[in-house]
């Protein structure tokens, strides 16, 4: 039966060692683990093959009310562990109890989950068929003393003075003494009190009451150390029926109380760490950064809110996975992919521009970043990954890329084109200037010249094309943007603005579907359940309620390509400067919309419509 919680070195000792019993239940009592020693002797066999036993069915009604108030307290305070003593258990009886040490358990995520238990017999089990002893089966001295000194447990034998006059082998190995030393010595100067006045105080004060007792005190072994003692001292009654003494059995319990401290030193640390891990938490998922931790097998343990709200993917969804088998797709480099596995298996940073995708399957392009964390004692813990958008940017590269080819055709054409046309004009000039020529002649020469201007004319008109495009403060996204548009999306309150405007678009792009909306959040519901088409969105700012700036605000949020252009009757240049404050923001047109303004778009209807 396998401990199914996080486990330390202390408890796993205590396990191995089989010396104590040990139990486990979640949070309803139901028994999840109970190691040999509690399978063997408590009866806890079935406990195997079902996990819905209760550990109370195994209580008499007094016990439960111990073990109710004990994991009652702990649940109060999940730090705290609590003792409390048992009977019986499963029916079998035994003569001085059992005693328990409850803790809490906590989960990775700091929920109390069950409880711990950690217990110990304080005398030797007696069977359910006990029997009361008569004259002819009383035991004999000699056989009463072997068990005696056989038993694991310290045994006193006290006056009514509270002076040793018997003390077991067990009691000699543990402090280094013997009987001359012990018998006939102050019991309590085994308890000084300079070295544990606390315990001194209160044995004194249980001792001086001449009834029963059970307690917890601490001692000194014989190597120097403290040791525990679970101590149950029962009166003797002489034959007059006076108070007589006690006998006092010792157990020792020091791995127990070790277990106990380790705990709540563990759950003391887990208090703290949650804490931070609270303050990580709130900062990090305040961050537009795609931030996750994945374990020392590159599996996702951890996502902040960004993963979701970029790349589509839920913590449900993402924890387990490999972080190069979530974002990559067809078109990632395979040598990147090659590089986060090198990255795995030599527990080395990395920081690579990728390209990446969606969960929607949305091509994107990131800077992927991934450390390796170390623990305050340098062991290696796991990867700490961040994907930061670079988009923008890699659109911006490209289009720079087709500026550089857009200026070399602009040199071609002024240096050679216009040129050569511009030197064949000279020359025509020259030659009518200086040779005279006749009528037909002029005429030749004049054709050429106006077959050298039409191409000169050309030339300049596609020069200029080519420095609109080149000098175009859209160069990052409308050249790139703006091609096999599928529906232009028009965003006005003024409802007879829409239908004119509509009318504009028509005239120039009949194929083109067009959306009209007269409402900010319908229309950013269209868009967010149509991710994937391609369009042209044109929207007014100045509306009564939502104004264009809210639905800018809230489009930003969707991280959807698709270029916007304001159409607004303001040329306030506040107005003009923030809104280059938004990157996908091309074009900003004052009303009312015309041909002219419509075609400085670059729209290019989708070849599917045109085919359609």
């Amino acid at each position: 039966m396998n401990y199914p919680y996080s486990l330390d070195s202390t408890l796993s000792i205590l396990i191995q060692a089989n010396l104590q019993y040990i139990i486990c239940t979640d949070v309803n009592g139901n028994i999840s683990f109970c190691n040999n020693k509690s399978l063997e002797q408590l009866q806890l066999q079935d406990c195997l093959y079902n996990s819905e036993i209760k550990l109370t069915s195994f209580l008499s009604e007094q016990d439960k009310i111990a073990y109710t108030r004990a994991t009652r307290e702990c649940m109060e305070d999940i730090s705290q562990s609590v003792s409390f003593s048992l009977r019986s258990f499963a029916g079998i009886n035994f003569a001085q109890g059992l005693q328990f040490v409850v803790s809490a358990i906590s989960n990775a995520a700091f929920d109390q989950v069950g409880f711990l238990l950690i217990g110990q017999e304080t005398s030797k089990q007696i069977t359910k068929e006990a029997t009361t002893n008569t004259s002819n089966n009383t035991i004999p001295y000699q056989e009463l003393k072997a068990i005696v000194e056989q038993n694991q447990n310290m045994i006193w034998v006290l006056d009514r003075e509270q002076n040793c006059v018997y003390a077991n082998e067990v009691i000699f190995e543990n402090f280094n003494t013997s009987p001359s030393k012990e018998f006939g010595k102050a019991y309590l100067n085994r308890f000084k009190k300079t070295e544990f006045p606390e315990t001194f105080d209160l044995l004194e004060k249980k001792l001086s009451e001449e009834k029963e007792f059970s307690l917890e005190v601490s001692v000194f072994h014989c190597r120097g150390h403290k040791i525990w003692l679970q101590l149950k001292a029962i009166p003797k009654i002489s034959k007059n029926e006076e108070f007589d003494g006690y006998i006092l059995y010792g157990t020792d319990i020091t791995v127990i109380h070790e277990a106990a401290a380790s705990m709540k030193k563990q759950s003391e640390l887990i208090s703290v760490l949650n804490k931070e891990y609270s303050k990580f938490k709130k900062i990090i998922n305040a961050s537009s950064q795609c931030i996750m931790i994945a374990n020392t097998i590159n599996q996702i343990t951890w996502v902040n809110e960004a993963v979701t709200n970029t790349m589509g993917y839920t913590s449900t969804e993402a924890v387990g996975r490999q972080d190069f088998q979530l974002f990559c797709g067809e078109e990632t480099n395979n040598n990147d992919i090659s590089h986060i596995k090198s990255s795995v298996c030599d527990i080395s940073s990395l920081r690579k521009e990728m390209l990446l995708y969606k969960k929607n399957g949305q091509k994107t392009w990131v800077e992927f970043i991934k450390e390796p964390i170390f623990d305050e004692n340098n062991i290696f813990s796991g990867f700490f990954i961040i994907l930061n958008d670079i988009q923008i940017k890699k659109v911006s590269e490209k289009e720079t890329a087709k500026q550089m080819i857009s200026l070399k055709k602009m040199s071609f054409i002024a240096s050679h084109e216009i040129r050569h046309e511009f030197s064949k004009i000279m020359q025509v000039t020259q030659t009518i200037k200086y040779q005279h020529p006749d009528l037909e002649t002029y005429s030749k020469l004049l054709d050429e010249i106006e077959k050298s201007t039409q191409k000169m004319n050309t030339a300049i008109y596609e020069l200029n094309d080519q420095i609109n495009f080149a000098t175009s403060n859209t160069i990052s996204l409308d050249a790139f943007l703006n091609q096999d548009i599928e529906e232009v999306v028009l965003i006005d309150d003024d409802k007879l603005v829409n239908q004119m405007n509509q009318l504009v678009v028509k005239s120039i792009y009949p194929t083109l579907d067009i959306k009209v909306f007269d409402d900010v959040e319908y229309a950013l519901s269209h868009i967010n359940a149509n991710p994937e088409t391609k369009r042209k969105i044109i929207v007014d700012l100045n509306f009564p309620h939502k104004s264009g700036w809210y639905f800018l605000d809230e489009y930003k949020k969707l991280h959807q390509p698709w270029p916007v252009v304001i159409l607004t009757s303001s040329l306030e240049k506040e107005d003009i400067d923030l809104s280059k404050s938004y990157q996908f923001i091309t074009h900003y047109m004052t009303k009312p919309m015309n041909v002219e303004q419509l075609k400085t778009l670059n729209i290019i209807p989708s070849k599917k419509l045109q085919v359609a």
